[in-house]
């Protein structure tokens, strides 16, 4: 069995883009997680502080991830309020309807 990185979220959302993050990689296969930070170039130690608010990926990374996660993931929601809880329902905005 492969295994994957884990994603440890913290009690509190910090943003909309954590949330949207935390969202598509639990829908995807095991090491598609993996596959991201490789491609991107995130570290694991930055993915995690992304997840709990700590840092905001700059325009050029958040624009990676947006590409990576196929519009799932919008540049501006790492600065959004968060819409909901770790587990609520991810409303699919214009951007993905688009890119589906």
């Amino acid at each position: 069995m492969k295994k994957d990185l884990l994603l440890r979220l913290g009690v509190k959302v910090p943003n909309e883009g954590a949330r949207r993050f935390a969202h598509w990689i639990q829908h995807q296969p095991v090491g598609a997680l993996s596959k991201l930070l490789r491609r991107t170039g995130i570290g694991r130690i930055s993915m995690e502080r992304m997840m709990s608010g700590d840092i905001v990926p700059d325009a050029p990374l958040a624009y990676q991830i947006f590409a990576a996660t196929r519009c799932a993931v919008p540049i501006n929601d790492w600065d959004a309020k968060p819409e909901g809880g770790w587990f609520d329902r991810v409303a699919p905005r214009e951007s993905e309807r688009r890119a589906a």
